[in-house]
């Protein structure tokens, strides 16, 4: 240990105010990214130590300046110190790519299990498929891409309209009539050119082979393919991901009345896929829609308004781009401490909901159904 080099944790600022005890003083390690602080009383050259520990003089060298200040002090100071996630060891030279170092910082408060550095390591080495590129999925990938995922698949079989602009980000007007995962994958280029990527630009359908997109190197799959309808594609591909133990996150449900998180889907940690749709389908029972009569059907559209030529797609579920985005970065805070193996997550498969004509948050709670044979073999 006292050859070793460490300096306080980069988010811990430290106080010191001196007390009426003769040479004691009160040290205050202060964590601005969880708002923990940690006290000590101690002697005056303790506060001299610290502030000599700035990760370029080895410990033996910081007691040899100091002159009164034991080796086994020094030790037991700098295991409490360590054991509280206040220092770090800068003797352990982590290759990392420093435009990650604020996010280090942050893990290294977040996720207790080992150093920051090392959980960036472990985030950008898993390999994530996206199912749909749309206004949801596509935000989660840049997202992910920014945190430093870097191995993706992309699946879509959309073009780029007009209409996709005010919700897709990475969409501009020189994108038009380009296929979803090549524009999208150009895009996520740019951000990080480390990164790979594979392309599909194919539909999800009931017969889709999906092991020509996904194999057993996968880490998570997203779905966020809303055609024809989310709960089905997520029903096919949550049996199939069950038979490899692959974790499925399914994102998605914004509309003119919610903004929604999303839920994992991991078995045997949360219930299948089947049990999370019986849930979905008891909460809604007797639910029924209201319906409207016309006598001819081109009082709701008329050739003449559509615009093929400016590629507008005509209706689709109402929204805003700030709907999507708030949907993508609530399922991104649970999908990045997923994938950085976090000891400490919390599998309780939970869907918030916020309803911005109420401006609340809502929870819905995914349960095991009594009668399923995956969840009670």
């Amino acid at each position: 240990m006292l050859n070793k080099f460490f300096k306080i944790q980069d988010t811990v600022d430290v106080y010191i105010k001196d007390l009426e005890q003769d040479g004691k003083v009160i040290i205050t390690f202060h964590k601005m990214t969880t708002r923990q602080r940690v006290e000590i009383i101690t002697k005056k050259n303790v506060a001299e130590f610290l502030a000599l520990l700035d990760g370029k003089k080895s410990v033996i060298e910081i007691l040899n300046k100091l002159g009164k200040f034991s080796s086994e002090e020094a030790e037991k100071l700098i295991t409490y110190l360590s054991n509280e996630h206040l220092l770090t060891d800068t003797s352990l030279n982590i290759d990392i790519d420093h435009r990650y170092d604020r996010q280090i910082n942050y893990f290294d408060d977040m996720i207790l299990d080992r150093r920051g550095s090392e959980t960036q390591k472990i985030l950008a080495s898993k390999h994530i498929v996206f199912l749909g590129c749309g206004a949801i999925g596509s935000t989660i990938a840049e997202i992910l891409v920014r945190a430093g995922v870097q191995s993706l698949t992309l699946v879509d079989f959309k073009k780029i309209t007009k209409s996709n602009i005010d919700l897709h980000l990475f969409a501009t007007e020189e994108n038009i009539s380009e296929s979803k995962v090549q524009a999208l994958a150009k895009y996520l280029t740019k951000i990080n050119q480390k990164i790979r990527i594979k392309t599909f630009d194919e539909k999800l359908l009931p017969n889709t082979d999906l092991s020509r997109w996904i194999d057993n190197k996968v880490d998570l799959v997203i779905n966020s393919c809303d055609e024809p309808y989310i709960g089905h594609t997520s029903l096919k591909v949550g049996r199939y991901l069950q038979n490899f133990k692959i974790p499925l996150y399914i994102a998605g449900g914004f509309d003119a009345h919610l903004m929604s998180s999303g839920e994992l889907i991991n078995p045997p940690f949360t219930p299948c896929i089947d049990c999370s749709q019986q849930t979905f389908t008891k909460a809604l029972e007797g639910w029924k829609p209201t319906y409207s009569h016309i006598n001819t059907s081109n009082v709701i559209v008329e050739n003449n308004q559509f615009d093929s030529e400016n590629n507008y797609t005509v209706g689709g579920a109402g929204g805003l781009i700030m709907m999507s985005s708030f949907s993508a970065n609530l399922s991104c805070i649970k999908i990045l401490q997923f994938l950085c193996e976090d000891s400490s997550f919390d599998h309780t498969p939970i869907r918030y909901e916020y309803l911005p004509n109420k401006g609340v948050m809502t929870e819905f709670v995914l349960t095991r159904q009594e009668e399923c044979n995956v969840c009670y073999k």
